[in-house]
């Protein structure tokens, strides 16, 4: 049960690292998204994403 608890703590983390690392790929000063610039939509969304990834891995643990 320990293990699949690190298992997914290892994968949110990789995910999280990656979907970061993504994010200078689409590097443009002009773009939004609801009149909010396109930063700062990123990150409210890999706010939540990263919310439920570990949620997921607490409910996990147990």
């Amino acid at each position: 049960m320990k293990q699949k608890y690190y298992i997914a703590i290892f994968v949110a983390f990789l995910v999280d690292i990656i979907l970061y690392s993504l994010f200078p790929i689409y590097n443009t000063a002009t773009t939004s998204l609801g009149g909010l610039p396109f930063f700062y939509v990123y990150q409210i969304i890999m706010l939540a994403v990263t919310t439920v990834i570990y949620l997921i891995a607490a409910f996990i643990k147990g």
